[in-house]
């Protein structure tokens, strides 16, 4: 039951964006309502649905701390950002609306940062499931020491499921990290970069929320992948994210890495895999060990 004042600010934001999510945003927003926090506010952001995904939404209405913004289609970080320009907690916490939070996410994530407030974002374990919300797997998140080298590294899931894992200080948003909204399939990763260099992060080595592995088909999304990762990679460079060097050479062939593999095992397209992985190697020679490592797994 909500209990908080209804003229009280509250502490945390969530924001769900939502495009044509009728499957599955009843399970995301009841998994709002059934957290043991009650100082919350809910703002889903209907980015153009052409489902019945605002219809449901509006059944929800009924709790005061639920809202409902609409607009024209513009993208799942544009969705985002309207949602937290509209946020009035002191914490901006997030989730997609087929992700599910655990009953205690959000009161063990604001005790902690409540309690530190040198902390700015925190994140946690997690549980992937299918579809229907069985466990699949447990995802474990790196510690906060090495976070921005390992995030860079590209070779492991370092705050796993971000964006509906963390929680942020809202201040620390709403000044120049919002979503970059020419990105479509690594906005998040491109917000990972953003928070580990510029923010103090806290890990809880503890699952948290459940994250439902419902992949569409990768074979039309890989060249948003191509397009991403090749923002990405000039944006490391122009605005110096990480300075000239090895790390960033190898950093960079690694994304190419990751195009190369999309286009090869999603796509099946091989020729255009190999454009990629031999740029990946004109940037960073010593890559084409790890590329031989690989072939020589395969063949086994």
């Amino acid at each position: 039951m909500y209990n908080a004042m209804p003229d009280m600010s509250p502490e945390i934001s969530i924001v769900i964006p939502a495009y044509n999510a009728s499957r599955y945003i009843r399970d995301s927003i009841s998994s709002v309502l059934d957290q043991t926090f009650s100082s919350w506010e809910l703002i889903v952001v209907d980015d153009g649905s052409t489902d019945n995904t605002a219809e449901i939404i509006k059944g929800f209405l009924t709790d005061p701390r639920i809202k409902l913004l609409q607009q024209k289609n513009r993208g799942v970080s544009a969705a985002r950002n309207a949602g937290i320009q509209e946020a009035k907690g002191r914490y901006i916490a997030f989730l997609d609306a087929d992700d599910f939070y655990l009953k205690t996410n959000l009161q063990y994530k604001f005790d902690i940062l409540n309690a530190n407030t040198a902390i700015d974002f925190i994140y946690s374990d997690l549980i992937r499931t299918d579809k229907d919300l069985n466990e699949v797997a447990i995802e474990t998140g790196v510690n906060v020491e090495h976070l921005f080298e390992e995030v860079l590294s590209w070779q492991r899931e370092t705050i796993p499921c971000l964006p509906s894992n963390v929680v942020v200080k809202s201040s620390a948003l709403k000044g120049e990290l919002l979503f970059d909204e020419n990105l479509s399939n690594c906005a998040d990763r491109y917000m990972k970069i953003m928070l580990a260099k510029h923010l103090k992060g806290y890990h809880i080595p503890e699952p948290l929320l459940k994250y439902r592995d419902t992949p569409g088909s990768m074979s039309k999304n890989v060249s948003l992948l191509e397009h991403d990762e090749k923002y990405i990679a000039k944006k490391i460079v122009k605005d110096n994210i990480l300075p000239p060097g090895k790390f960033r050479r190898s950093s960079i062939s690694n994304m190419y890495f990751i195009v190369s593999g999309s286009w090869y095992k999603d796509a099946h397209k091989p020729m255009r895999a190999m454009k990629f992985a031999l740029k990946a190697i004109l940037i960073y020679p010593p890559s084409l060990m790890r590329l031989l490592k690989k072939i020589f797994a395969l063949s086994e």
